[in-house]
């Protein structure tokens, strides 16, 4: 990993830990960071983002309409090992959960054996001399499906989180990354309000003493569930409230201003939201590498987010997407029916307009990178002949705010 030789931690140069297999349990991970690390880069810090790797059987999956795109993850996998292979490819991989199907060990090793391409791990794989990511796991519902105390996700991932003692896993920890005298702090934060019982207090807590202390410029948050999100038949967004309660608590102790983007799971679809205009928070739904999907609406009501109107896509992202549709209209003889659900025209005209998930144009990972005060996330949609294409970026320009923009992707 060339460019990680560039960051330092405590002044000593950064270098992944080889891992541990622990007899019995699954292949562990190397983590990037720890809860309260802080890394000077010489270059831009190129990062990957990744959730739903999972595959189908959920209870809820088919009843949501979700539907599985045979080769999409593979597919997926293999764009992101030829990214990671470049010269200017990624070097950490953020990781926004959806990962398994439940916290038992054998969906973590299944887990561990996909990803090994891309990831660090034990697993061995077929191809030597790979250059794979340390990774910035997030833990979400089905991590904790079985598993509420996440003894899965930290076998999986030793040493992850916060410190809380008596052996327990935080599913809560930060770091930071100054770049050309810019400083960014990523927070990761369990937002499953409902499985952690008395450890969410402990989670407001660490926000209050740990999070929001020091210097820095700009934050991302990650998290698994999200304030708003558009997935689903029936958009179910700030789940319990915890979202909101957890991007409240932060603010409240940094600034309004000083979060620039939140990235989550988002149900299985890509997506880019902008509810405050370009001057606001960006919030980047990134769980869609191939797993399960749901249907994706183009926009609803936002109540139960706390706010008073509609919230759409992004407006450059919905015509990139309504591109890949038409495209795959003309190569795939996508049903009229399907059409007419995106364009909320004929029998669908007066509901929101939904991309229909056997037909989903939205299924892909984001590219990213941290160049001083910039942030960039390019979106590689994956198409069903198995090649993926940046088709939309959005970059944070300081004053100026988020800059969407289409990207040139073959026809």
């Amino acid at each position: 990993m060339p460019r990680l030789a560039a960051f330092a931690l405590a002044g000593l140069p950064f270098a992944a830990a080889p891992p541990v297999a622990r007899a019995g349990g699954p292949p562990t991970q190397v983590l990037f960071a720890d809860d309260g690390a802080a890394f000077e880069a010489e270059a831009p810090l190129r990062f990957a983002v990744l959730g739903n790797t999972r595959g189908l059987a959920v209870p809820g999956d088919a009843t949501a309409g979700a539907v599985l795109h045979k080769g999409a993850t593979r597919a997926i996998l293999a764009d992101l090992q030829a990214r990671i292979a470049s010269s200017d490819g990624p070097e950490l991989l953020l990781l926004t959960g959806g990962q398994v199907r439940s916290g038992a060990a054998a969906e973590y090793k299944s887990a561990a054996k996909a990803l090994a391409p891309v990831l660090a791990g034990t697993t061995p794989v077929k191809t030597e001399g790979l250059k794979r990511l340390a990774g910035v796991p997030v833990a979400g519902d089905h991590e904790a499906a079985g598993d509420d105390r996440y003894a899965g996700f930290g076998e999986a991932w030793p040493g992850v989180g916060a410190d809380i003692g008596f052996g327990r896993v935080a599913t809560w920890y930060w770091f930071d990354v100054r770049h050309e005298g810019f400083t960014w702090r990523f927070v990761v934060m369990d937002a499953g309000k409902a499985h952690l019982g008395s450890r969410w207090t402990e989670q407001l807590g660490w926000i209050e003493r740990s999070a929001s202390q020091g210097k820095f410029d700009g934050a991302v948050v990650l998290m698994h569930e999200g304030l708003v999100d558009l997935g689903g038949r029936e958009p179910a967004m700030n789940r319990d409230d915890g979202p909101r309660e957890l991007l409240e608590a932060l603010e409240d102790k940094i600034g309004l201003a000083r979060v620039k983007a939140v990235i989550f799971d988002g149900h299985g679809s890509c997506q880019s939201l902008l509810p405050d205009g370009p001057l606001g928070t960006l919030h980047v739904g990134g769980g869609c590498a191939g797993g399960p999907v749901r249907p994706l609406r183009r926009w609803s009501a936002a109540d139960q987010a706390g706010i008073a109107k509609d919230v759409p896509l992004e407006p450059l992202f919905d015509l990139a997407l309504m591109a890949e549709l038409d495209r795959r209209a003309r190569d795939e003889q996508v049903p009229e029916i399907a059409l007419d659900e995106a364009r909320s025209r004929n029998s669908f005209e007066g509901f929101p307009g939904t991309y229909n998930a056997r037909h989903a144009p939205a299924l892909g990972w984001w590219e990213g990178a941290v160049q001083g005060g910039q942030l960039s996330l390019g979106f590689r949609v994956w198409r069903p002949d198995g090649s993926l294409h940046e088709v939309y970026r959005v970059t944070y320009l300081g004053e100026q705010g988020w800059k969407p923009a289409r990207t040139a992707a073959p026809r």
